[in-house]
């Protein structure tokens, strides 16, 4: 993970979590992390301090909402799910 994405966050991952954000395109990132729900501010907001994890084969970044500092997380799908 290049150092200039969102410096100030925490940036833990575990390995299958760094995987599938390495998957991300890199133009695709910042846009991910400028794009998440906080149920305080009912807006969209920048997560920070975030840490990534895998479960189920998709990636959720969980952190802090940067007006707030609330808890916010972040799904990203990345696994190939069809419906039943």
């Amino acid at each position: 993970m290049s150092k200039d994405e969102n410096s100030m966050s925490a940036k833990i991952f575990s390995l299958q979590a760094e995987l599938l954000w390495e998957s991300v395109p890199p133009a695709v990132r910042p846009t991910l992390l400028c794009n998440v729900w906080c149920g305080q501010c009912r807006t969209e907001v920048e997560i920070v301090d975030y840490a990534g994890k895998e479960k189920a084969g998709d990636l959720i970044l969980e952190g802090r909402c940067a007006v707030c500092a609330g808890r916010v997380a972040r799904l990203i799908e990345t696994s190939d799910r069809r419906p039943p």
